[in-house]
């Protein structure tokens, strides 16, 4: 978080992120879903500053597991890219035929968010309206 304040607004093209999943590794500490999600809204905050008008997020997430109930993350945090004016564009789901996770986990997400468009200006004169698009959308 600290490097990525040191960014300046606007001059990124593309985040990749693979964010903690809040399960307890040996490298994080388990939070309850409320406050991880606090957390993440931060850390977004900051990746939508820092990423240009035409710029995407792609977000590696898994599930949330909590007393044998499984939660999409995704699910849990799309209001929080909504808040930050981000619309989803894809979403790529696959399922593991092999290792590990085929007896307790079908698949993982990626999530490619994009900035909302800005909206077309527009100026009435007096041969009708006159519309532009926004330069990043030419």
């Amino acid at each position: 978080m600290e490097l990525l304040k040191t960014i300046p607004d606007s001059v990124i093209q593309l985040v990749v992120t693979s964010p903690p999943y809040n399960i307890g590794k040996e490298y994080e500490k388990r939070l309850g879903l409320g406050r991880y999600v606090d957390q993440q809204r931060s850390v977004n905050r900051e990746c939508v500053r820092v990423l240009l008008q035409s710029g995407r997020i792609c977000w590696q997430v898994g599930n949330y597991v909590d007393s044998g109930s499984i939660v999409p993350r995704d699910t849990v945090l799309y209001p929080v890219f909504s808040e930050l004016g981000l619309r989803i564009r894809n979403r790529v789901v696959w399922h593991f035929e092999h290792g590990l996770q085929t007896d307790d986990q079908a698949s993982n997400r990626y999530v490619l968010f994009k900035k909302a468009p800005r909206r077309i200006a527009s100026k009435k004169s007096n041969s009708g309206w006159r519309f532009r698009r926004h330069p990043s959308r030419t």
